[in-house]
C-alpha cells in the first residue's frame, strides 16, 4: 500500500500523541511530588489513628429509638442483688452520696429502690434526682412521671418544699421549658403554688429577659391572692423600669413598701440602684414632684439627689427644688460640693437662698471646688451681687487660672473694672510668664477693662507681648472709640501699621467706625479715602459711612454712596437697605411712606430679600393713621420672609397690631401665633406684648394662659410686663383679680421688685371705674404703709373715684394729703374735681374751682376742663353760661375738639335750639378743621329725634355713610325708636335691615359702611316685639327673622321673641307662608306712617 508524504506525516502524529500526553503527565506529577507526599502521609495517619472507631449511624427509625430507650430504662432500673441497700435510710443516704460523687446511675438505682417502698421521702432531694436524670439524658415525659410519683409519695409540706427546690434548681440552669411543665403538673398532685413558687418563676423569667412572662406570673399571683414578696416587688419594679412604664413602676413601688412593712423590714433595705432608676424615670416622665411624696422614709444616696437637682435645673422649677431640699433635710443628707453646685444652679433667681447655701458651705468648712465657684459666680452675675463674689474670692483663695478668669469676667460684667484688673495683675499674671499663655477672650476682656478704667499700662502689656496681633489692636481701637478718644484709637492703628502686620479691611473699617462713633464725620471721610487707596474698601466700609450720613439726616449723600459702591462693583446688602429704611421711618416724614416701599422694591430688585430686621422696621412705621394698603403690604411681607419668626419680630408684630387699632387684624394674627409651634418665647417683654394684645381683644383665657406659661418657665416678669398684665385684667373689669395678683407677687421675692407706683395706680383706676371707692382707699392705705412712692397720678385716680361715686366730701382730705406729701395739684387734679362737681349737679362749685385755679396757680384750663364745665352747663340747662364759657375758651386759644361739639349739641338740644346746634357744629368744624366723627353725628341725630325732626336725622345718617363714618348701635337706636314712636314701622324695619346688612335696606344704606358688626341684641329683640305689638308680625317681623336665619345665622334672636312673632301671625297665616314671603316688605297698610315713602324700593 503506497502512502503519500502527507498521509505518512498524519499517521506519525497520531502515533506520537499518547507518548506526548504521558510525558506531560509525568512532568506534572514531578512538580506536585511534595503535595502528593503530604496527602498520602495524612491518609496513612488517619487510618492508623481512627481505624478502630466505627461512627454511629446518622439516622435511626422511630421503632429502633423506642427499643433503645426501653432497653436503657430496663438496664438502669435493674441492678444486682449485691447493690441493693438493706433499708430505706441507707438508700436515701446512698442516693445523696452518689449525687455528690457524680454517680448518676447509682442515684437512679437508689431511687428505684425508694419509690418501691412506702416510707416518707422527706430527706430525698427531688432537685438532685431530676438533675441526675437530666445528666443521663432522660426525656421530659419520663422525668415528669418520676416527679409526679415523688410528689404523690411525699407529705404536702414536703411536696411543696421539694417542688420549690426543684423549680429553683431549674431556674438557676434557666431550664424554663421544664419549669413550665413541672408547674403545670402541680395541680394534679394537689400542690398549690405559694409565694416562693411565684418568686422563683419571676426571677427566672427576668433572668431570661422575658418581661411578658413576668407580667403574666404577676397577674396569676394576684388572681391567686398571693401577696408578693420583697424580691418579687423588686423584680417587678425592674421590669417596669426596663420598659419605662411609670404607672407600673409606681404600683410595684407601693407594693414593695407594703411588703417591707409586712416583713417588719425598713424601706432602707430596698436596693438603692432601683430607687435611682425610679427617680430617673420620674424625671423623664415629668413626675418627680409626684414621686417625692413617696420617698419619705427611704434611705437615699447623694447620687439620687443629684439626679433630682439636675431635673430641677432642666425644668427651672423653684418649687420642685424646695421639695427636693425638704426631702434631703428629712433624710439628714450632708451635701458634697458637687451637690451644692447643682443646688446653686437650681436657685439662680433666689439671691437669699444662694446666700444661705454659701453660708452653709462656709460653716461646714468645706473646700470650694471650681464647679461650685463657677455656679456661684453665675448666680452672682444674674443678681449683680458683687459682695458675695468678694466673699467667695476671699474664702476660696483660688489659684487655678480658669477660676480666676471667671472672677475677672464677672467683675467686668458688673462694671467693677478696677477689681477685675487687680485680680489679673495680682493673681493671674504672676502664674503666667507671658500673657500669650492666656486665652484670647480673657486677654480682650482685661485689655478692654484696663482701657475703660484708665489703666493704659496694663493694656500696653498685651500689645507689647504680641505687637502684630490684629485682634488685640482692634479691641483697643474700639475701647478708645467708646471712651471718645479718637486720637488714641488712631495711634493704636499706627503702631499696628509700624509692626509690619498685614492690615486687612477689618482694621480699616474699625477705624472708620471709631470716627463715626466719635461723631467726626470729616475724619471718617478721610479714612474712607485711605481705605480706598489701600484697596480694602468693602461693603462694610460703605455701610458705615451710609449709616453716619443717615444719622446726620443727609439722605441724598447716603443715596450717592449707594450708587458709588455699585459703580465700584459692590452690591448693597441687607444692612445697607435696612439702615436706609430705618432712617426714613425714624424721621417720620409723611411723604416718605411711598418712598419707603420704593426702597423695599429696589431691595427686592437687587436680589436682596427682606429679613426679620426689615419687617421690624416697617412695623414701627404702622400707626393708627396708617392706610389699609400699607398694613396689608407689611403683613404680607412678614409672611413672605424665608426666615422663621423670632421672638423680637413676634413682639413687634403684636405691638403693631395693637397700635393700629384694627381688631380683626389683631385677632387673626393672634390666632396664627397661637397655632404656631416654631416660636419659642423666653423673654418677659414678648409675654407682655402678647398679654397686652389679648387684653385688648378681651380674651382673658389667653391672657392668663400667657401669664401662667411665663411663670411656669420661671421667667421673672419685668415692671413693664407686670404692668401689661395688671392693665389687661383691670381693663376687662376684674380689678379684684388684678389686686389679688399684686398681693401674690408681693410675697414672691423674685417679683417683689417689679411692683411700682404705676401698677398700683392701674389698680386705683380700675376700682374707680368700677365705683368701688372703699377698695380704692384700701389700696391707697397699702401704698402708704409700704412706702410706695406717691404721685399726682395716684391721687388723681382717687379723686376720680370720688367723682364717679359721688363722694366729693372726701376730696378735701385727699388734697390735704397731696400737700403733706409735697405733691402739687396739676391741671388734671383740678379738672377731675371740677368734673365731679358737675356730675353732682353743683355747677357753681365747679366754676369756683376754675376761679381758684386761676387765682392760686399759673396753670390755665385745658380743653378737657372746659368740656367738663360745658357738660355741666348742658346738664343744668345753663345755655347762656355755656355760651359765655365757649367764647372764653376760644378767646384763650384753647381749640375745641369733637367732644366739645358733642357737648354743645347736647346743650342746644336741651334748650330746643336745633338749628343753633347745626350752626355751631358747622362753624367750629370749618374754623378748626375738625372732622365729624360718629359721636358728633349720633348726638346730632339724637337732637333731631328729640326735637321732632326725624327726617333731618335720616339725612344725617345718609351723610354719615356717604362720608364713610360707620354708625354705631346708639345711632340706629335713636332712629329706630324715633320711627316706631311716630308709627313708621316700615322705616324702622328698613333701618334695622341696614344695620344688620340684610337685603331690603334703603339704597343709600346698602353698603358695608352702614352695617354695625356687633349689633345690640337687646335692640333687635325690642324692635321685633314692637313690630308685633303694632300688628306687623307677618308683614315685617317674620320675614326679617327669616332673612336673619338665612343671611346672618350668627345673630341670635331670642326664642321668646320668635314665639311672640309666630303667635302674632297665627291669625293670618302659618310660618311656612311668612317664610316664603321673606323680603316682601313694600306693602301699604296700617303703620306706614308719614315719610315712609323714602324707604320704599
Amino acid at each position: 500500500m503506497n502512502l503519500t508524504g502527507s498521509e505518512l506525516g498524519s499517521g506519525h502524529q497520531e502515533f506520537l500523541a499518547p507518548q506526548a500526553f504521558a510525558a506531560v503527565l509525568l512532568q506534572v506529577l514531578v512538580s506536585l511530588r511534595a503535595e502528593l507526599f503530604l496527602f498520602c502521609a495524612a491518609g496513612v495517619a488517619y487510618i492508623l489513628l481512627f481505624s478502630n472507631r466505627v461512627p454511629k449511624k446518622a439516622s435511626r427509625s422511630s421503632a429502633s429509638k423506642k427499643a433503645k430507650l426501653a432497653e436503657e430504662e430496663s438496664r438502669d432500673v435493674s441492678f444486682s442483688e449485691s447493690a441493693v441497700p438493706s433499708n430505706v435510710v441507707e438508700a436515701q443516704a446512698a442516693l445523696q452520696n452518689a449525687f455528690e460523687a457524680g454517680d448518676h446511675r447509682k442515684v437512679q438505682r437508689c431511687w428505684s429502690f425508694l419509690k418501691g417502698s412506702t416510707s416518707n421521702l422527706e430527706t430525698v432531694s427531688l432537685a438532685s434526682l431530676v438533675e441526675s436524670m437530666q445528666r443521663l439524658g432522660k426525656e421530659h415525659p419520663m422525668i415528669l412521671r418520676e416527679v409526679k410519683l415523688f410528689l404523690e409519695k411525699s407529705a404536702p409540706e414536703t411536696a411543696m418544699r421539694s417542688a420549690n427546690e426543684l423549680l429553683e434548681s431549674l431556674g438557676k440552669r434557666m431550664d424554663t421549658p421544664l419549669m413550665t411543665r413541672v408547674r403545670e403538673l402541680l395541680p394534679s398532685v394537689a400542690v398549690v403554688p405559694n409565694q416562693r413558687t411565684y418568686e422563683i418563676f419571676v426571677t427566672a423569667h427576668f433572668a431570661t429577659r422575658n418581661f411578658a412572662d413576668v407580667k403574666q406570673v404577676m397577674i396569676e399571683m394576684e388572681a391567686a391572692g398571693v401577696q408578693p414578696s420583697v424580691s418579687i416587688a423588686v423584680v417587678a419594679m425592674k421590669v417596669a423600669l426596663k420598659q419605662n412604664s411609670w404607672e407600673d413602676a409606681m404600683q410595684h413601688f407601693g407594693r414593695l413598701k407594703g411588703s417591707l412593712k409586712q416583713a417588719n423590714a425598713t424601706c432602707s433595705t430596698a436596693p438603692r440602684h432601683i430607687i435611682t432608676q425610679l427617680v430617673e424615670l420620674a424625671c423623664k416622665e415629668s413626675k418627680l414632684s409626684e414621686l417625692i411624696e413617696h420617698l419619705y422614709g427611704i434611705s437615699l444616696g447623694e447620687e439620687v439627689f443629684n439626679v433630682m437637682l439636675c431635673e430641677c435645673i432642666r425644668r427651672r422649677d423653684g418649687s420642685l427644688t424646695g421639695d427636693v431640699e425638704k426631702l434631703a433635710q428629712d433624710q439628714g443628707i450632708s451635701f458634697s460640693e458637687a451637690t451644692y453646685a447643682l443646688l446653686l444652679r437650681c436657685r439662680t433667681g433666689d439671691p437669699t437662698r444662694i446666700q444661705q447655701i454659701f453660708e452653709e458651705v462656709v460653716s461646714k468648712g468645706q473646700e470650694v471646688t471650681p464647679d461650685f465657684a463657677f455656679s456661684l459666680l453665675a448666680c452672682c452675675s444674674q443678681t449683680h451681687n458683687s459682695k458675695l463674689a468678694d466673699r467667695l474670692l476671699e474664702y476660696m483663695k483660688p489659684k487655678q487660672v480658669p477660676v480666676l478668669s471667671a472672677f475677672v469676667r464677672f467683675y467686668v460684667e458688673v462694671e467693677q473694672l478696677e477689681k477685675a484688673c487687680d485680680v489679673y495683675e495680682q493673681e493671674i499674671l504672676p502664674q503666667c510668664s507671658s500673657s500669650a499663655l492666656l486665652d484670647a477672650r480673657l486677654q480682650r476682656t482685661v485689655m478692654n477693662a484696663a482701657l475703660r478704667c484708665g489703666r493704659s499700662n496694663l493694656a500696653k502689656i498685651f500689645l507689647e507681648s504680641s505687637p502684630s496681633d490684629i485682634a488685640k489692636h482692634i479691641t483697643m481701637i474700639r475701647s478708645y472709640a467708646s471712651a471718645g478718644n479718637l486720637t488714641g484709637a488712631i495711634e493704636v492703628f499706627r503702631s499696628l501699621q509700624q509692626s509690619g502686620a498685614e492690615l486687612n479691611s477689618i482694621v480699616y473699617n474699625t477705624v472708620i467706625d471709631a470716627c463715626v462713633e466719635c461723631r467726626d464725620l470729616e475724619t471718617a471721610e478721610e479714612w474712607m479715602k485711605v481705605t480706598k487707596e489701600a484697596g480694602v474698601a468693602d461693603v462694610v466700609s460703605y455701610n458705615t459711612m451710609i449709616k453716619a450720613h443717615l444719622h446726620q439726616g443727609n439722605f441724598s449723600k447716603a443715596r450717592a454712596l449707594m450708587r458709588q459702591m455699585q459703580d465700584e462693583g459692590l452690591q448693597p446688602n441687607r444692612v445697607t437697605f435696612n439702615e436706609l429704611i430705618n432712617a426714613m421711618v425714624v424721621k417720620g416724614r409723611s411723604y416718605e411712606v411711598a418712598e419707603i416701599w420704593n426702597i423695599v422694591q429696589e431691595m427686592r430688585a437687587a436680589g436682596v430679600a427682606p429679613n426679620q430686621v426689615t419687617c421690624s422696621i416697617l412695623l414701627k412705621n404702622l400707626q393708627a393713621t396708617s392706610g389699609n394698603k400699607e398694613i396689608r403690604e407689611t403683613l404680607s411681607l412678614i409672611k413672605a420672609i424665608e426666615e422663621p419668626m423670632d421672638e423680637v419680630l413676634l413682639s413687634s408684630v403684636v405691638e403693631a397690631c395693637v397700635r393700629i387699632g384694627k381688631p380683626e387684624i389683631l385677632a387673626d394674627m393672634l390666632k396664627q401665633l397661637r397655632n404656631s409651634q416654631s416660636i419659642s418665647i423666653t423673654g418677659s417683654h414678648t409675654f407682655g406684648s402678647l398679654i397686652k394684645a389679648y387684653g385688648r381683644m378681651q380674651d382673658m383665657e389667653n391672657v392668663w394662659r400667657c401669664w401662667n406659661e411665663m411663670r411656669g418657665r420661671r421667667i421673672s416678669p419685668s415692671s413693664i410686663t407686670l404692668g401689661c398684665m395688671v392693665e389687661a385684667v383691670v381693663s376687662n373689669s376684674d380689678t379684684e383679680a388684678a389686686y389679688k395678683l399684686v398681693k401674690e407677687l408681693r410675697e414672691d421675692e423674685q417679683c417683689r421688685g417689679a411692683l411700682n407706683a404705676v401698677i398700683y395706680c392701674s389698680i386705683l383706676k380700675g376700682f374707680a371705674r368700677e365705683k368701688k371707692i372703699d377698695r380704692a382707699f384700701a389700696v391707697h392705705e397699702e401704698m402708704c404703709d409700704r412706702n410706695i412712692e406717691m404721685s399726682s397720678v395716684s391721687f388723681n385716680s382717687l379723686i376720680n373715684a370720688c367723682a364717679r361715686c359721688g363722694r366729693m366730701d372726701c376730696v378735701p382730705q385727699l388734697l390735704a394729703d397731696m400737700e403733706r406729701h409735697g405733691i402739687q395739684p396739676n391741671v388734671i387734679t383740678y379738672s377731675t374735681v371740677l368734673k365731679g362737681h358737675c356730675q353732682m349737679g353743683d355747677v357753681k362749685a365747679a366754676f369756683a374751682i376754675l376761679k381758684d385755679m386761676r387765682e392760686k396757680t399759673n396753670m390755665k384750663p385745658d380743653e378737657i376742663m372746659y368740656n367738663s364745665l360745658l357738660d355741666g352747663c348742658a346738664q343744668s340747662n345753663m345755655v347762656e353760661d355755656g355760651m359765655r364759657l365757649l367764647q372764653q375758651m376760644l378767646d384763650e386759644g384753647v381749640p375745641p375738639s369733637s367732644f366739645t361739639l358733642s357737648v354743645l349739641i347736647k346743650l342746644m338740644s336741651r334748650a330746643r335750639k336745633l338749628d343753633e346746634a347745626f350752626r355751631l357744629v358747622d362753624e367750629l368744624s370749618r374754623k378748626h378743621k375738625l372732622t365729624l366723627n360718629v359721636h358728633v353725628y349720633t348726638n346730632l341725630i339724637h337732637a333731631c329725634v328729640t326735637n321732632q325732626a326725624l327726617p333731618r336725622g335720616l339725612e344725617l345718617l345718609d351723610e354719615m355713610v356717604e362720608r364713610w363714618v360707620q354708625p354705631e348701635n346708639r345711632t340706629y337706636a335713636c332712629l329706630i325708636r324715633g320711627s316706631l314712636s311716630q308709627g313708621q314701622c316700615v322705616q324702622a324695619e328698613k333701618l334695622l335691615r341696614a344695620a344688620l346688612g340684610l337685603n331690603g335696606a334703603p339704597e343709600k344704606l346698602a353698603n358695608r359702611c352702614a352695617q354695625v358688626y356687633n349689633f345690640d341684641r337687646a335692640l333687635l329683640n325690642e324692635t321685633l316685639l314692637d313690630l308685633v305689638d303694632r300688628g306687623f308680625a307677618q308683614e315685617l317681623a317674620a320675614p326679617l327673622i327669616a332673612d336673619i336665619h338665612q343671611m346672618k345665622p350668627h345673630i341670635h334672636v331670642d326664642p321668646a321673641t320668635q314665639r311672640r312673632v309666630m303667635s302674632g301671625m297665627a291669625r293670618r297665616g302659618s310660618p311656612q307662608e311668612w317664610t316664603a314671603q321673606s323680603g316682601k316688605t313694600g306693602r301699604s297698610g296700617k303703620g306706614y306712617g308719614k315719610g315712609a315713602d323714602r324707604f320704599r324700593q
